[in-house]
């Protein structure tokens, strides 16, 4: 339920990052609401488009942010609420239990049910707001990623897409523990991915050398949902005119799903800046079939 109305000031932020100027968009309002889960009062932030009638039932994006961030970091980065307002979808930012998602898997798990708590969310905008069962999507960076890896998986009857952001589907606590994952889905799920090969907290390959703790690499998450998809395993791959970035579409998955991987050439742990409108483009072309 709706407690109360925040208001932000429109601040735009440029921060170069290995050479790339990214602009951060701080929307100009949002809604804060809450409601209990298992006991917690659970906080999320909502952003509501000015198209939206209480008639038409809308797209539904959960946008979840990552560790030590708040909802409202990832909203002013990823610059959905922007999207929101262009496109007419519901763009939402829940809280994470702590300061992280538990994703279910090595360093990233904790007691509190995070999957749950969204599956909770969903019901609840449901009964407050005309959404579009068919398309609920969920994106996220980081350890939000992970989430969304995780939720993807584990509400595959009722999400459609989603879009990790630099993130990964396994590891490990310690490099003597075996390595964990994410639940297989009961149903496809079209995924698109975005992961830099420069990233040093969750690195392309893999691999953390400094600390010897090790996640699954994006090839691996990648295989991961392209055989959970159905997909073809020989993948269209087109190169940018500069070689920056790396497209590989593997398609013909089980009811139309797809499985989209952008490789960032150099690219650091950050939201790119052209991801969004990316993510909006296949969320709106991969409704639930």
């Amino acid at each position: 339920m709706i407690t109360k109305k925040v208001l932000f000031v429109f601040v735009m932020l440029v921060v170069v990052l290995s050479g790339v100027a990214i602009i951060k968009l701080w929307p100009q309002a949002a809604l804060k609401g809450t409601f209990q889960f298992e006991g917690i009062e659970r906080t999320y932030y909502i952003h509501i488009p000015p198209s939206y009638n209480g008639i038409t039932p809308v797209p539904l994006v959960i946008v979840l942010h990552g560790y030590t961030e708040t909802p409202l970091d990832i909203e002013g980065y990823s610059g959905f609420s922007t999207k929101s307002d262009k496109e007419g979808f519901i763009a939402v930012y829940p809280t994470s239990s702590t300061d992280r998602w538990n994703a279910g898997f090595g360093t990233w798990k904790s007691g509190f049910n995070d999957v749950g708590m969204i599956n909770e969310l969903i019901d609840t905008l449901e009964q407050e707001y005309e959404i579009d069962p068919k398309r609920i999507y969920i994106t996220g960076f980081s350890n939000g990623a992970m989430m969304a890896y995780s939720s993807g998986a584990e509400l595959s009857d009722r999400i459609a897409a989603i879009a990790p952001v630099a993130g990964t589907i396994g590891g490990q606590v310690d490099q003597n523990s075996p390595f964990e994952y994410i639940s297989e889905p009961s149903q496809p799920v079209s995924v698109i991915i975005f992961h830099g090969t420069a990233d040093a907290s969750i690195p392309y390959q893999g691999i953390i050398a400094s600390t010897n703790r090790y996640y699954v690499s994006v090839a691996d998450s990648v295989a991961f949902w392209v055989r959970c998809d159905g997909c073809s395993t020989n993948p269209l791959n087109e190169t940018s005119s500069d070689g920056s970035v790396i497209k590989s579409t593997y398609s013909n998955g089980t009811n139309g799903t797809e499985v989209v991987l952008y490789t960032l050439v150099g690219w650091s742990h950050a939201w790119p800046l052209t991801a969004t409108d990316l993510i909006w483009d296949f969320f709106e072309s991969h409704p639930k079939q």
